[in-house]
C-alpha cells in the first residue's frame, strides 16, 4: 500500500499556522532567549556531538498529562495544520503548544490510543509520508527533520494520547545514527541480518537503514523493519527482567532507530525522551543545563538505557 500524501502546500501551511499562532499567543515559545551549545566528546578516538538548549519557556510545559486532562481531546483550530490525514482520515497534524524549536508539530490519532502501544502500519506510513514531504521542501528552507515517538512509561512521554512528534535538527549538528547509517546498505529484515549498533557508545540501540525510495510496498517494508527493531528491544527488556516496555523511536527519511529505556529521567531531575538518544537535550533551567554539560551524552544515555548488545548474535531464545 502506498503512503498517504499531503498537499504540496503542507510546509507553507505549517509555517503560516506557526507564525500566526506565535503572534496571537496560542503557543509558548521564547526562542530568542534560548541558549544553544554544541558539545563534542571524544569516545575512543571518535567525536560525538550533543546539542544543549536552555529554554525557559519549557517551564510552562506540563510534566505529565492524563487521560482525563487530555490536550488532544478538544479541537484547537488555532494550532491545527491539517484536521484530517491518512487513508481513513484517522490522524490530524497539530502544532506543539510548547515547541522546542520553531515549527515543532505532531501527528495525533483522532481517537484516543495509548502512548504505550507500538506504532501500527498506518501510523508508520503516515509518519514517513510527513518526513518525505518535509524532505521535499528542503530546497526551500534547507532544514533537516526527524520524527520521534516516546513509547511506554519510562520513555520520557509527557502525554498518554498517542502522538508522533516532528522537529528540525540543529544546523551544524549530525546525530550519531546518521553517521552510523552511512556505513551500511539498507536493512533487510530477516533472522540473519542484525541492525546496526555503534559499539563505542555503550548503550543498546538498534538502527536500520531504509531503501532510497519507498514505493507501493512501503507499508510492508516499514512495518517489517520496525518489528525487527522492536524484537531486539523486547529481548533486551526481557533479559534485563524489566517490568515495563519502554523505548524511544527516532527516524529520518534514511533510517529508523529504537532504544530500549530503563528509566524516564536521569538522577531524578532531568527528563529524557527520544531527543536524548539523538544527542539533543532540552533544559528548562541552568541547573539541568550544567548537569548535562558536566556528565555528558554517553553517561546520561547509558544510565537511562541498557548496556550495548553490539556484536551479540540472535538465537532461538530471542524474540
Amino acid at each position: 500500500m502506498p503512503m498517504p500524501s499531503l498537499p504540496q502546500t503542507f510546509v507553507s501551511d505549517l509555517q503560516e499556522k506557526y507564525t500566526s499562532a506565535l503572534a496571537l499567543g496560542n503557543l509558548v515559545f521564547n526562542g530568542d532567549n534560548a541558549v544553544n551549545e554544541i558539545v563534542t566528546a571524544d569516545i575512543d578516538g571518535t567525536p560525538y556531538k550533543s546539542c544543549l538548549t536552555l529554554l525557559g519557556s519549557l517551564t510552562h510545559r506540563p510534566e505529565k498529562g492524563t487521560v482525563d486532562a487530555n490536550p488532544f481531546a478538544k479541537p484547537e483550530p488555532e494550532l491545527t495544520v491539517a484536521d484530517s490525514f491518512g487513508d481513513e482520515d484517522q490522524f490530524k497534524l497539530v502544532l506543539n503548544k510548547f515547541p522546542v524549536v520553531p515549527y515543532h508539530f505532531m501527528l495525533v490519532t483522532k481517537e484516543f490510543k495509548s502512548q504505550n502501544t507500538p506504532l501500527s502500519p498506518d501510523e508508520l506510513c503516515a509518519t514517513f509520508s510527513v518526513l518525505k514531504a518535509l524532505e521535499q521542501a528542503k530546497s526551500q528552507d534547507n532544514k533537516n527533520w526527524f520524527a520521534f515517538y516516546n513509547c511506554g512509561p519510562e520513555s520520557g512521554a509527557s502525554q498518554p494520547h498517542k502522538h508522533v512528534q516532528f522537529m528540525t535538527i540543529p544546523d551544524g549538528f549530525e546525530p550519531f545514527a546518521s553517521r552510523l547509517a552511512r556505513t551500511s546498505g539498507h536493512f533487510v529484515p530477516n533472522q540473519h541480518e542484525e541492525p546496526l549498533q555503534d559499539s563505542k557508545v555503550g548503550f543498546a540501540h538498534f538502527v536500520a537503514v531504509l531503501p532510497d525510495e519507498l514505493g507501493d510496498d512501503s507499508e510492508d517494508i516499514l512495518t517489517l523493519t520496525f518489528v525487527s527493531l522492536l524484537q531486539r528491544v523486547l529481548t533486551v527488556l526481557r533479559e534485563s527482567d524489566c517490568g515495563h516496555i519502554s523505548y524511544n523511536f527516532c527516524a529520518t527519511t534514511k533510517w529508523m532507530m529504537l532504544m530500549p529505556r530503563s528509566s524516564g529521567d536521569y538522577e531524578g531531575k532531568l527528563g529524557v525522551n527520544s531527543c536524548g538518544v539523538m544527542g539533543l537535550y532540552l533544559c528548562k533551567n541552568q541547573e539541568l543545563y550544567d548537569i548535562v554539560k558536566s556528565d555528558g551524552w554517553q553517561k546520561i544515555q547509558k544510565t537511562v538505557g541498557f548496556p550495548s548488545t553490539a556484536g551479540e548474535g540472535t538465537d532461538e531464545y530471542h524474540y
